[in-house]
């Protein structure tokens, strides 16, 4: 049986079907028993794209890969963070006492059955005026076995359109002025291109720091700003640096500049914030939580914008933005002001990439789709995440769309476009 194991991990990736033809033959060998199938089974096919922690975007993986990084995904967090003081290392967020209830009026569709069954998607959610109109779940066949209701998906980038809403509340509840407030106020940015500068052009990536951060990391350190606390690199990497001219430069390291200023401003009062958003408002069934890096210290000040919840509870936090923006509040204000701030987006992207239909970015959101919604004039924003974490908020059909995914083989014009023109 090991000779068996050491030859699979030099074979090539495996089709589905082709692993189902091997593990029958394993089943079939005599005096083979079923753990030693189970460990043929987990073993073929899989690709690690050379060690990395997630599938690269253009890669096309098969079924036992794309289930081996869902796997990892759930539970390898878990393990990892075991060595740790959780606690000291996330802001976790209880789930509320009175859960909020959705309604439901079910319809099927099926082309997401399909994609459910022929792709990498997990979970699809639409909800509309109030009720939940689809509500589709991987099978057990497919990746039901892994992914349930009751698991916590990472957000990837999506958390920094929720990490900019829990701004909009830090703003209604007077620990931060307005979004045209200077960032003058905090000393960790002293001595950095960050100084002074409007928090609108921070939540819009519009701060001219592009000579030394681009999305894959810090220019000249290579440091991946996901991995060390804020001020770390302020007091390092920025130190003495200088604006460019304005223009979109889209990073995961201005989320986390933005959530630690909330984190100062709130000070002690941090913790109430965060419950008084997902617990008290939103009202979540089960706990939510963000994380600090991890190389940061139990004790730093600092933020990290990746963020967990279950698929219902994704959508409860889609839902209250949506209600905020029909109901004028404080908040719903704050989304109206940055969808208003919004500027243009300098990059290309392949075509058919979900991306691409999105010409301008608007407070850690993207909006104003183009091409297929040039005839849709109205506000749209969409929460994206790495490997198709998707959250699309249609402000005036009171509408949502919330997609949980391993790797984004998804067809985007048929999952939110056409729902939108519909």
């Amino acid at each position: 049986m090991k000779i068996i194991l050491a030859l699979l991990l030099l074979i090539p990736a495996l089709t589905f079907a082709e692993e189902k033809k091997l593990l029958k033959k394993c089943k079939q060998k005599p005096g083979t028993n079923m753990l030693e199938c189970k460990m043929v089974e987990e073993v073929a096919g899989v690709d690690k794209f050379s060690g990395r922690f997630e599938i690269p975007e253009d890669a096309n993986p098969n079924y036992q890969t794309l289930k081996y990084y869902l796997n990892n995904y759930l539970n390898e967090w878990e393990q990892f963070y075991k060595s740790w003081p959780p606690e000291e290392y996330k802001y976790s967020i209880e789930k509320s006492s009175s859960p909020y209830e959705f309604e439901f009026a079910l319809s099927e569709n099926t082309y997401v059955g399909e994609a459910l069954n022929n792709s990498a998607l997990l979970s699809y959610l639409l909800y509309e005026n109030g009720k939940i109109i689809i509500d589709e779940i991987t099978p057990k066949s497919r990746f039901g076995d892994l992914y349930t209701n009751e698991s916590k998906m990472h957000s990837q980038s999506l958390g920094k359109s929720i990490t900019s809403y829990i701004v909009g509340h830090a703003i209604c509840e007077g620990y931060i002025k307005s979004i045209d407030t200077a960032l003058d106020d905090w000393p960790a940015l002293n001595n950095t291109l960050y100084k002074g500068q409007k928090l609108i052009d921070l939540l819009n990536m519009n701060a001219g720091d592009q000579e030394y951060i681009v999305q894959n990391g810090i220019i000249n350190s290579k440091r991946w700003y996901n991995s060390y606390p804020v001020q770390d690199f302020l007091q390092n990497e920025f130190q003495g640096s200088k604006k460019s001219r304005s223009r979109w430069n889209y990073h995961g390291f201005m989320t986390n500049l933005l959530g630690t200023y909330v984190l100062f401003k709130s000070g002690d009062e941090f913790q109430t914030l965060l419950d008084s958003v997902f617990k008290d408002k939103a009202m979540i069934e089960s706990g939510v939580f963000f994380t600090k890096q991890e190389n940061a210290k139990p004790n730093d000040k600092t933020f990290w914008n990746q963020f967990r919840a279950t698929r219902y509870d994704y959508l409860r936090i889609a839902r209250i933005m949506l209600d905020d923006w029909k109901n004028d509040t404080c908040v719903g204000n704050y989304l109206k002001n940055i969808y208003k701030a919004a500027i243009p987006k300098n990059k290309k992207y392949k075509t058919g990439f979900r991306l691409g239909y999105t010409k301008k970015y608007a407070g850690q959101f993207h909006t104003h789709f183009k091409t297929t919604f040039q005839e849709i004039d109205r506000p749209i924003m969409m929460m994206d995440g790495y490997g198709g974490q998707i959250i699309v908020l249609d402000f005036e059909k009171d509408r949502a769309i919330a997609i949980q995914a391993i790797h984004d083989d998804l067809d985007f014009k048929k999952l939110v476009l056409d729902v939108l023109k519909d």
